[in-house]
């Protein structure tokens, strides 16, 4: 039987804003009132649930993951009767977040068998999942709670004894997780990371955790990865060649962010992060000085990895003073399953909403002068006494209907921008073609991070 999610609950509230570590609860200009019915046969269960506890309670509703809902109704223990659980909290009590749980009876109705406390006073996700194929689906909540760190929560269901139903097999701390066959082996596994507070040097962990045969929940694969950041941002899943790639976005701190990479070790029996070094105990292949994701910018079906590469010799100048701060190309790069192959230069200029694709054979012997917000391109050479040569082309934008620049030829107009290009004789020596500036031109880029990867 496939999940049902309830989502008629609270479907007249659904405009409320739902805050990160808040729960939401159900208001009328009167203060509180009951919650909206259900519908159909789940009336039933929701008068059941008031009754067990004399209608004074707030519902609260996962805030991420695939079951959005108060109610998540399906026959967990197979059965053949229908279960139920539902979040609360109660509005005269502490608000730490309680699990109602019911079965059908033999009559067909709803009966409640009993109430766990949670372990947080919201929830992040629930997920559903058979882990170990004894036909018995185990519910993992997520709770947020009041540090850095969330703690996951794994339950399990007996089908006879009402002390096994909905029972805790265990818990973990964690920031972000997910439900993936992390090993290949056709069995679904949880992945998850967290920050070890714990420890007074920064570090941070990756783990592969499921219930094995005999219902026990334990973390089965663990490797170290990059401590050194304030947070995570996302898990996304890939396949190189039938094998699981995990990778991981991380904020290194306000502005900076790297990707930690994920796969699993046949010949170890476990979890292996390639890109993380041991020596210094970091994760720089990945690093980029913006909070750019991971993204799938080719859609071959496959993500790729933003890797911030400098602009030797580039200049930022704001009304007219030289800033303390170099230009980077965005490098996408992708994993190939023991390090990264790159695959395409990209600059943004956020600020003028573009990007321009750059090259590989013009990396390193170019630079970028920016002035303000627009972009001039140089010759650049290593070896020579005067490293920076003539002026190869530039990129300019301006207010759609002010006059054309002499000179410079239209790319694109865009909202109020139109946006000219011009490429130098100099330009055209160096293999410089209008084809290289057009085909490379894309406006209306993801308003991601600072003005042009500074």
């Amino acid at each position: 039987m496939k999940t049902k999610i309830v989502a008629a609950v609270l479907a007249s509230v659904m405009s409320l804003s739902l805050l990160s570590g808040c729960s939401l609860s159900i208001k009328s200009p009167e203060k509180l009132m009951a919650p909206p019915k259900l519908t159909g046969d789940y009336q039933t269960l929701q008068d059941s649930f008031q009754k067990s506890v004399n209608g004074n309670v707030d519902f609260v509703t996962p805030l991420n993951g695939e079951h959005k809902s108060a109610f998540i109704v399906d026959d967990f223990n197979s059965d053949g009767k229908e279960d139920a659980i539902v979040f609360y909290t109660k509005k005269d009590g502490a608000k730490m977040v309680n699990v109602g749980v019911f079965q059908k009876n033999n009559d067909d109705e709803w009966e409640y068998v009993k109430n766990v406390q949670g372990a947080g006073n919201s929830i992040d996700c629930v997920i559903v999942e058979d882990m170990n194929g004894d036909n018995v689906k185990e519910i993992t909540v997520g709770w947020n709670i009041f540090t850095l760190n969330r703690q996951l929560t794994v339950y399990g269901f007996g089908k006879d004894n009402v002390k096994d139903y909905f029972r805790e097999l265990g818990s973990s701390q964690y920031n972000l997780v997910t439900l993936t066959d992390v090993d290949s082996n056709g069995k679904k596994e949880l992945f998850f990371v967290y920050i070890d507070t714990n420890n007074p040097a920064p570090s941070a962990f990756a783990c592969v955790a499921d219930v094995d045969s005999e219902g026990r929940f334990g973390i089965i694969a663990k490797t170290p990865v990059d401590g050194n950041i304030s947070g995570y941002s996302a898990i996304y899943t890939d396949s190189i060649d039938g094998s699981t790639v995990l990778l991981v976005d991380a904020y290194k701190n306000e502005h900076d962010m790297i990707t930690e990479v994920l796969v699993w070790d046949k010949s170890a029996d476990g979890l292996c992060a390639p890109l993380f070094d041991i020596g210094t105990q970091t994760t720089t292949a990945t690093w980029r000085p913006t909070r750019r994701p991971v993204a799938d910018i080719d859609a071959d079906g496959h993500f790729e990895i933003p890797v911030g590469v400098r602009i030797v010799g580039s200049t930022y100048v704001v009304n007219g003073e030289l800033q303390d701060e170099s230009l980077y190309y965005t490098l996408w790069s992708q994993f190939n399953g023991h390090k990264l192959k790159s695959e395409k230069y990209v600059i943004y200029n956020h600020s003028e909403n573009y990007s321009l694709d750059i090259p590989s054979s013009w990396v390193g012997k170019i630079t970028v002068t920016r002035l303000d917000s627009q972009l001039y391109f140089y010759r650049w050479n290593e070896l020579a006494s005067e490293h920076m040569g003539s002026q190869l082309f530039s990129l300019v934008s301006h207010a759609v209907g002010a006059a054309g620049i002499d000179g410079y030829k239209r790319l694109a107009d865009y909202e109020d921008k139109a946006y000219e290009y011009c490429i130098t004789a100099d330009g055209k020596e160096f293999g410089i073609k209008d084809k290289n500036i057009k085909d490379g031109f894309y406006v209306a880029v993801n308003n991601i991070g600072g003005s042009i990867d500074e």
